[in-house]
């Protein structure tokens, strides 16, 4: 049921060096050193971190029991008061240690760490809801929102003993004080659940022993169709409930393309085009799956000055509109592809994440950084900006793996990299290219070596 992550270190190798990318990128300015040191002060109040969290559970439990025990909810809190002062105090110590070190954190780090919660502790991931009727559904709903005023004060509460802890110099008495307003902020959300809990209980919408134990690992809160207020589960791009793998990591079986060109490699699918052997545009093409509803994962990375991308909805066998490089040689046109593209050319500064329509006269559609709704060929307009494309292009790692995601949904495109929302694109046509389903595949472009892998395809249609 701990809901933290033992140590840093697991932290790091069980779920990767991006949970504390993306923690340390809430801090400004943070460096290298800096990120060491607080990584170390994870690992060590970590444990601690894992009692309170076991502390908050028993708590829930206690003030989901029926029949009401007024003994047991006030003895859970007391626990839940020793464990959360024992954390404190571990991260106050451990915090002077760090401002006395040439790692020291700056006052507008220092609020940044308040937010993320004192260090690179990160709830791990829940599981899924049990089965819920309609009615149990909507009776824990208005439970929720009920008990949502309550459920504030306790994070503003929490909030303040992490900032207590952080403060310089160090102040016990604020401490103790902001401690003993989180216990009294839990206590009266333990027992304004017990309440609403014991009505449920006593009805017709009474939960069973495995929803009572779910509730108690969701912190007291189901999540519901339609609950007001709730945040998403976090990101999760190993998530592929639903997916089937368009590769199986040792063969290109179902693809299709210039096979003195594409390869598998060391668990990669790889395009290669060099000088003495250019590759001009060229195309593997994925032939198992036609599809027009989708997410699409990979990940992807090149080597070299050329690009590549990921076509999708695409056909192949189309006349070529472009012209085709001297040195190139005989097209095959079952080997090149027209439709929607999500662009990679990591080395560019503008358009890794774009929407382009490959082999049609409508070309770059939303640059990256754009929120464009558009009518096949005949308009396009900007709609909103998502970031600067230059500074979006900081997320895009350029001799490494990248994690891409390619949504669509009708004449929606949304293009996501890193866990970094791109460009999106609307296309109101219903008789645009971008619009038709098709296949998916990878380009090769000038001279450069591609690699994919891991690609994982949700087909909603």
């Amino acid at each position: 049921m701990a809901r933290h992550l033992a140590l840093a270190g697991l932290l790091v190798a069980i779920v990767g060096a991006s949970i504390v990318a993306q923690q340390a990128a809430g801090i400004p300015g943070i460096s290298p050193q800096q990120t060491q040191a607080l990584t170390e002060l994870t690992a060590a109040i970590a444990p601690l971190a894992d009692a309170a969290a076991a502390a908050r559970d028993r708590l829930v439990a206690a003030t989901l029991t029926v029949p009401r025990s007024a003994a047991a909810i006030s003895a859970g809190a007391d626990a839940l008061k020793a464990a959360e002062r024992t954390l404190a105090v571990a991260r106050a110590d451990a915090f002077s240690a760090l401002q006395s070190s040439p790692a020291r954190f700056a006052p507008g780090q220092v609020a940044a760490l308040v937010a993320i919660g004192g260090s690179f502790l990160r709830a791990a991931g829940r599981g899924g809801n049990p089965r819920l009727t309609e009615n149990q559904r909507a009776a824990l709903a208005r439970m929720t929102l009920e008990l949502a005023p309550l459920t504030d004060t306790v994070t503003k509460a929490r909030s303040d003993v992490v900032a207590a802890s952080l403060a310089m110099p160090r102040d016990d008495r604020s401490i103790a004080a902001s401690l003993d307003g989180l216990i009294r902020a839990e206590e009266a959300l333990g027992e304004a659940r017990s309440e609403r809990v014991a009505v449920i209980q006593a009805s017709s919408n009474a939960l069973t022993p495995d929803q009572i134990a779910a509730l108690v690992v969701l912190g007291g809160t189901m999540r519901t169709t339609g609950l007001p207020f709730t945040e998403p589960d976090p990101p999760d791009f190993n998530d592929h409930d639903g997916y089937i793998s368009l590769f199986d990591g040792v063969s290109l079986k179902g693809w299709d393309g210039n096979p003195a060109i594409w390869r598998v490699e060391n668990g990669a699918i790889v395009g290669e085009s060099t000088v003495e052997r250019p590759s001009g545009n060229s195309y593997l093409a994925f032939r198992d799956v036609d599809a027009r509803d989708f997410t699409l994962k990979l990940e992807i990375k090149t080597e070299g000055s050329g690009g590549t991308g990921i076509q999708y909805r695409s056909k192949t066998g189309l006349p070529w509109l472009a012209t085709i490089p001297s040195n190139v040689g005989a097209v095959n046109l079952a080997w090149m592809m027209t439709g929607p593209q999500a662009d990679f050319w990591p080395m560019s500064p503008v358009y890794t994440g774009q929407f382009y329509s490959e082999n049609t006269p409508m070309r770059v559609l939303a640059w990256r950084g754009q929120v464009v709704e558009g009518f096949g060929a005949a308009r396009k307009r900007l709609m909103g900006t998502i970031g600067d494309r230059h500074a979006l292009g900081a997320v895009v790692r350029p001799t490494d793996w990248n994690e891409y995601t390619i949504i669509a949904r009708g004449g929606t495109f949304i293009h996501i990299i890193n866990g970094q929302l791109m460009a999106v694109m609307i296309d109101d046509d219903p008789e645009s290219s971008n619009n038709h389903g098709g296949q998916i595949g990878i380009e090769i472009e000038q001279v450069t070596k591609v690699f994919v892998r891991s690609v994982w395809l949700k087909k909603l249609n």
